[in-house]
């Protein structure tokens, strides 16, 4: 499989109790991630695939999430490699900055439903694709290397 070596399993989020205005407060917890989102589309998710089995299930965690995350956008899969993708993948995102709230819900059926797939969910921040990517990046299973050398890292 053409899976990267290195797991980068974290988006550097820190749980707070206080300082934290109104906007930014989930129900009974309130986190704070370390970069600015941009006022449009805040997060996309990707979930991979290699093989006939792994796309089922990649297929049967995309008809779960479609039904319980109504409010997210669905892409058609994409069976082949593409762009910054080394694999399969089919893709969602979160549709509306004002869904921005809602990551760590996302986060937490992830995490629960991933089984074998290997899911990004990147931010799309002020800090740019290379960092959203990865230092800003959250991974459920195992971390794909992905084709993003030649970007600027300075964005």
């Amino acid at each position: 499989k053409a899976r990267g070596e290195n797991n980068i399993n974290s988006c550097r989020i820190e749980s707070m109790s206080t300082n934290m205005s109104s906007e930014n407060e989930l129900e009974g917890e309130v986190e704070q991630h370390s970069y600015t989102l941009k006022p449009r589309n805040p997060y996309d998710v990707h979930v991979y695939y290699d093989g006939i089995e792994e796309r089922i299930e990649a297929m049967e965690l995309r008809s779960k999430m479609q039904d319980k995350f109504k409010w997210m956008r669905f892409y058609s899969p994409k069976d082949r490699p593409i762009g910054p993708h080394p694999i399969p993948m089919w893709e969602a995102d979160f549709g509306a900055y004002d869904n921005r709230r809602k990551w760590s819900d996302v986060r937490d059926f992830i995490e629960a439903e991933h089984d074998n797939l290997s899911v990004l969910i990147h931010p799309h921040s002020m800090d740019g694709d290379y960092a959203d990517h990865t230092k800003n990046a959250f991974w459920a299973g195992e971390a794909i290397n992905l084709r993003i050398q030649s970007w600027n890292t300075n964005l």
